[in-house]
């Protein structure tokens, strides 16, 4: 994924300890994205540390135990302000550098920290009143623990949202022949009613077409290899006083919307009910808001940049 621009490795895309890993927390109240009142803290433990994420909560409280599980915590991050609606959760704030222990909010609902091996990376925490500054103690790879403090509604208890997730070594392997490598897209929901907001799923085939590597091999590198995507979205008009493509979104506009899941499906969420007030249709220059669009999709694949074939979408 991009933050501010600065890619990152998502938690899914196999990691390793020395990248820049994307912790992303997507939080969901019936079946809506929904931004929690709070976010207090993001705390790192190794997974090792305890047989169960309970194991480094107080269990009064529930809340993360700071006094007894200090010698635990590897990394911390926090904000100025826990208020999610604090500009201090503005992607905008990621600047890779040695201080960028904030927590960020990349959508509604959508939250992430960067864990950055790649730097001698620090952030504070509250250990008995005192804030002291944790340094980055993910060294090694293995199972990790992030734990979210939040307060999901005003007015409501602080909680605890565990996740995990694994650091590997370097995908390190090597091959006797430049690998040769094959993508097909494929556009998942190819009709879509005026007025919805639906995310557009394009999902991604990786063939490796070497044949003297192995299989295992061959899976290894067709797995979570696709990065940085971006989608351009056009409107197709069949009059011939109008032109017979008008771009509604741009690769350059998608960039930084775009997220990727662990099998190489790239995602945008997309809002029809935004069209009417389109420029491009308040100019006259759609033949009809309903019709037929054009998707292409842009993304990295290894040292490539692909760009996908046309794949089209009805507008009901």
């Amino acid at each position: 994924m991009l933050l501010n621009n600065i890619t990152c490795n998502d938690r899914h895309n196999r990691p390793t300890v020395t990248e820049k890993v994307a912790l992303q927390v997507f939080f969901l109240t019936d079946g809506q994205y929904t931004d929690p009142y709070q976010i207090s803290s993001v705390t790192i433990f190794p997974r090792s540390a305890g047989l169960y994420p309970n194991s480094f909560l107080n269990s009064t409280t529930e809340l993360i135990d700071t006094v007894n599980v200090s010698g635990s915590i590897l990394m911390n991050f926090c904000n100025s302000s826990a208020y999610t609606s604090s500009v201090s959760f503005n992607p905008s704030n990621y600047s890779g550098g040695q201080s960028a222990s904030g927590i960020y909010k990349t959508g509604t609902g959508k939250y992430v920290v960067i864990l950055d091996g790649t730097i001698n990376l620090s952030g504070t925490i509250n250990l008995d009143n005192v804030n002291k500054v944790i340094k980055n103690g993910v060294s090694a790879t293995g199972d990790y623990l992030d734990i979210w403090t939040i307060k999901m509604y005003e007015g409501s208890e602080l909680q605890t949202v565990n996740n995990e997730f694994t650091l590997r070594k370097g995908g390190f392997t090597t091959i006797t022949e430049p690998l040769m490598i094959k993508s097909k897209n494929r556009l998942i929901n190819n009709k879509v009613t005026l007025g919805s907001k639906v995310d557009i799923k394009i999902a991604t085939d990786v063939h490796v077409e070497n044949t003297e590597i192995d299989d295992p091999i061959k899976n290894l590198l067709r797995e979570n290899v696709v990065t940085s995507g971006s989608i351009e979205i056009q409107k197709i008009n069949e009059s011939s006083n109008l032109p017979g493509r008008v771009t509604v979104s741009a690769f350059s506009d998608t960039s930084s919307l775009v997220t990727i899941s662990a099998d190489n499906v790239l995602i945008f969420n997309w809002d029809t009910s935004l069209l009417s007030s389109h420029p491009q249709a308040v100019a006259g220059n759609f033949e009809s808001i309903r019709g037929v669009y054009s998707i292409k999709a842009k993304y990295n694949l290894f040292n490539e940049i692909i760009v996908s074939d046309q794949m089209f979408l009805t507008l009901l």
